[in-house]
């Protein structure tokens, strides 16, 4: 899609609050630092918490602040629209989890209040197909105001050639530890398999979660479960490269991205046929039915016992992750915001 002509400037303004090394603050950071020169980005003040039902009020009045010429295009690299559309607004939705997983309060917000907010933005980001098409089927949006712009790999998971040095080896979970990531049915999984009596381990990232620990003690594999705390940005593609594999059987993702870190750093991947997951893995993962604890099973024996089968998806994976690439995705999403300051 073709950006401004040479001369012209284009302020884009952007609610900056999201946390760094987080899923949303992570597709911010991609964006912003291939921002076109002649965007004129603007952080706002907004006050509070990104994540409070007043978000949206408060970013209006930061707009209302900062854009007073009525003049540019608000983005979000996150679902928070402004509560008043002052101008043309941007924003990209990763998925409707809080449709499904959180409280009925979270669902009512989505349903009562975003979705006519959304109905009134310029355009909406989507990160796949399937949220597109499931974000369309919810909101009634008219399609041609819904865009796909995938998510993207580091280039340092392509570029590290070091694998982290653990005492065991290991098959690793690399998320948070939500309902949806169905980790208790992975540990079940993992129990049952071959995996505890070949003393290859499960390690996850993130903090000890004793609900978890619990579980893993039911089930008689305590001692091989591991919890590696917050993993810095260093040191993560370390863990995928020292991997045996990695298991990420969620429930639900809008995108994943796991699953092509793991790719990019040469590491077979066992993934969730549902939602967005088998659109992002393409052919270059096995996949399972996230609800079957004995398909889950399986497939980490399968994949644990067949070198053939883990050399075939690592070759399969670096092909396709090509496709998740941050420069085309910056164009991309670049091009829609010229585009709708354009049609103004």
């Amino acid at each position: 899609m073709e950006i401004l002509s040479s001369g012209q400037r284009l302020s884009v303004y952007s609610d900056m609050r999201w946390p760094l090394k987080t899923g949303i603050g992570n597709v911010m950071t991609a964006m912003v630092e291939r921002k076109p020169s002649r965007m004129n980005l603007v952080g706002l003040e907004v006050k509070g918490s990104i994540g409070s039902p007043f978000s949206p009020f408060a970013i209006s009045r930061a707009l209302r602040r900062s854009a007073a010429d009525r003049d540019g295009v608000y983005w979000s690299a996150g679902f928070v629209p402004p509560a008043v559309m002052h101008i043309p607004s941007v924003v990209t939705v990763h998925d409707l989890t809080h449709l499904r997983f959180y409280s009925r309060f979270h669902a009512a917000y989505y349903n009562y209040y975003l979705k006519p907010l959304y109905r009134l933005c310029s355009a909406i980001v989507c990160v796949s197909d399937y949220t597109r098409r499931e974000f369309l089927e919810w909101s009634g949006m008219s399609p041609n105001k819904v865009s796909v712009v995938y998510n993207s790999v580091d280039r340092i998971y392509l570029e590290n050639q070091e694998a982290a040095q653990l005492p065991y080896r290991y098959v690793l979970y690399p998320g948070n530890h939500r309902s949806y990531k169905n980790l208790q049915r992975l540990i079940s999984a993992y129990a049952a398999s071959v995996l505890p009596q070949r003393d290859i381990h499960l390690a996850m990232t993130g903090d000890v979660n004793q609900t978890l620990v619990e579980h893993a003690r039911r089930a008689g594999v305590e001692s091989r479960l591991h919890f590696l705390g917050r993993v810095n940005d260093e040191d993560l593609p370390k863990l995928y490269k020292g991997a045996l594999f990695v298991a990420f059987v969620s429930l639900y993702e809008g995108f994943g991205l796991p699953i092509v870190e793991a790719m990019a750093s040469g590491v077979a991947v066992l993934t969730s046929n549902v939602s967005a997951m088998p659109e992002v893995a393409g052919n270059a993962a096995l996949m399972v039915d996230p609800y079957s604890i004995k398909d889950i099973a399986l497939a980490l024996d399968r994949l644990a016992g067949d070198t053939v089968l883990r050399d075939e998806l690592v070759a399969r994976g670096r092909e396709h992750v090509t496709r998740f690439d941050w420069d085309l995705s910056a164009q991309e999403l670049w091009g829609i915001i010229d585009h709708v300051y354009r049609a103004v």
